[in-house]
């Protein structure tokens, strides 16, 4: 019987939102940033007028006096202009540095999680994620301050313009607002066309990403053409999407900036009248057209307000998508009880296939992708059936992952040598690993004696992704790495297909005299021959979703 997946977790855009701009005290930062960047702005706003109060206070009257008290003036606004802007940038480094690295932890803390994802997401999409989608999402900070500072400085323009002619300050006030209703209304199909674009080019990097992991199995199979042309469609698609997105970008911005310079030159040449005829004065008609040129690049600011918030949205539903997906095994969590009973038990078809202390045992099977599945079964990281997979005589999602893998380990073939040590690369790091002893019985096992006299000791750096090691010399560092884990059973995939014959037949007898349960699945003879009991599996086929058909099984003691 399978059950099906639990609900995702409670995770919002709100939610999110919260992680990358309130949490560790960065809504206060956040506040004190945008005063700081309102401020400045005003500031910067307060500049045009000052200087048209100085044109007709000191320059018209030739008052030496007013001029030496309004250019003070002048100087302490500067002042405050540069301090409020540099302390509002220094807060939102913080700000948003932190909440992006914040926002990152929780798309990669989810894509790590011990109970699994249902859906499958390739690294390349993942990547694609965790970098640049929490950026945009994060840079919501920045959006907050910039545009609060930009209305800020609109409102302080309109306050003076309605002090100098009320028709000027309401006419600038009715431009922003038809601007921002009409850009915002161009803005609406730029999310959909940058979702797809992001779509598209977390495809491409997907593909890409899988390729170079898998470069040795390409070149072996002779299928670079093939990669070739699947990544030039998909970069080709990525492509398609990225000058759709520019076209549209490029059009929003340019009709935003038309309308922006069109209105205000009107407001320009309305205020030159007003001055031939004198309803204002010469200082106000200077303050009058530096402000309108300064309002051109906050109008056309304004107009991008859509844009912004478009592409932010897109990246944001990307994200919730990845943190809110499903769990695929359940929470669980009664811990196992040690018994005399076999530790492990894989109830299929047509029999059962156990797991006994002290025995090596193989599954046999017809090659690497039953392996795979096989492999993913037994380390809980498929859903199984109810009573499919019991660890002490308790069903394992009972157990739930956490608790399972406490006794269970069933590392992926294609496990990573990290950039490290050699003892860091087989026993860990971090506290818990610091903790364990370097068994010397699993170092002449798997034959990891000839890599300690190639890199020189166990503290002697294997090379960046451990380039220092041949790849035989690899998969007997991820074979000792997970015979070193403190757990009753080891599930082995296709531990000895980079050995050579005499290497493998080598590591074969040092398993069996091991004395451990452990589990080989494997096609190798070799190997098989080494084991206590062998089932054969080689009529199972791999299932899409990862399980293992349930076919006749036969088994036979050694």
């Amino acid at each position: 019987m399978q059950t099906s997946p639990e609900p995702p977790p409670a995770v919002t855009v709100r939610s999110m939102l919260e992680v990358a701009l309130s949490r560790e005290g960065r809504g206060r930062r956040l506040g004190l940033a945008t005063f700081g960047y309102v401020l400045h702005q005003a500031c910067e706003t307060a500049v045009p007028i000052l200087i048209g109060v100085i044109v007709d206070q000191a320059i018209v009257r030739r008052d030496a006096a007013s001029l030496a008290l309004w250019l003070g003036v002048l100087a302490v606004l500067f002042v405050v202009l540069s301090l409020s802007y540099q302390g509002a940038a220094l807060g939102m480094v913080r700000v948003y540095g932190h909440g992006e690295h914040d926002l990152r932890q929780l798309a990669i803390g989810r894509v790590l999680h011990p109970r699994g994802m249902v859906a499958h997401r390739g690294a390349g999409e993942v990547l694609s994620v965790t970098s640049s989608d929490t950026y945009r999402v994060a840079g919501v900070a920045w959006s907050i301050v910039q545009q609060g500072a930009t209305v800020a400085a609109l409102l302080t323009a309109s306050i003076a313009l309605l002090v100098i002619s009320v028709p000027l300050g309401v006419g600038v006030l009715a431009g922003a607002v038809v601007v921002l209703l009409g850009m915002q209304a161009l803005a609406r199909p730029l999310e959909r066309v940058g979702l797809a674009e992001q779509s598209s080019a977390a495809a491409a990097s997907e593909l890409a990403t899988d390729v170079m992991s898998g470069l040795r199995i390409v070149r072996g199979l002779g299928a670079e053409d093939e990669v070739v042309r699947r990544y030039r469609e998909a970069s080709a698609a990525s492509l398609r999407g990225a000058v759709a997105s520019a076209r549209k970008l490029l059009t929003y911005q340019t009709v935003s900036t038309a309308v922006s310079v069109v209105y205000l030159g009107g407001l320009t040449f309305a205020a030159a009248w007003m001055a031939l005829r004198g309803d204002i004065t010469p200082g106000q008609l200077v303050t009058v057209v530096a402000l309108a040129q300064f309002l051109q690049g906050a109008l056309a600011h304004i107009g991008t307000f859509g844009a912004n918030w478009a592409h932010k949205r897109a990246s944001s539903h990307r994200v919730h998508a990845l943190v809110a997906e499903p769990f695929a095994l359940p929470a669980g969590g009664r811990a196992p009880a040690a018994t005399g009973a076999a530790a492990l038990a894989w109830q299929t078809g047509s029999g059962v296939v156990e797991a006994v202390p002290g025995r090596l045992v193989g599954l046999q099977v017809s090659g690497a992708a039953t392996a795979r599945a096989v492999s993913a079964r037994l380390g809980l990281r498929v859903r199984p059936d109810v009573g499919e997979l019991r660890v002490n005589g308790v069903d394992a999602l009972t157990l739930g992952p956490e608790q399972y893998r406490k006794v269970v380990a069933s590392p992926p073939h294609d496990g990573t040598v990290f950039t490290g040590t050699l003892r860091e690369n087989v026993i860990g790091i971090g506290a818990g690993a610091r903790s364990r002893a370097w068994d010397q019985d699993v170092v002449r096992a798997v034959a990891l004696d000839d890599v300690l006299e190639h890199v020189g000791s166990p503290e002697a750096l294997v090379g960046e992704s451990g380039r220092r090691i041949s790849g035989g010399q690899r998969q007997r560092v991820l074979l000792a790495r997970a015979l070193h884990e403190p757990v009753d059973v080891v599930v082995l995939d296709e531990p000895t297909s980079a050995l050579d014959p005499l290497t493998e037949q080598h590591v074969a007898d040092g398993l069996r005299r091991l004395r451990r349960a452990i589990v080989v699945v494997t096609s190798s003879p070799l190997l098989l021959s080494a084991c206590h009991r062998v089932y054969d599996l080689t009529a199972v086929a791999p299932c899409p979703s990862g399980r293992s058909a349930h076919a006749p099984m036969t088994e036979a003691a050694r």
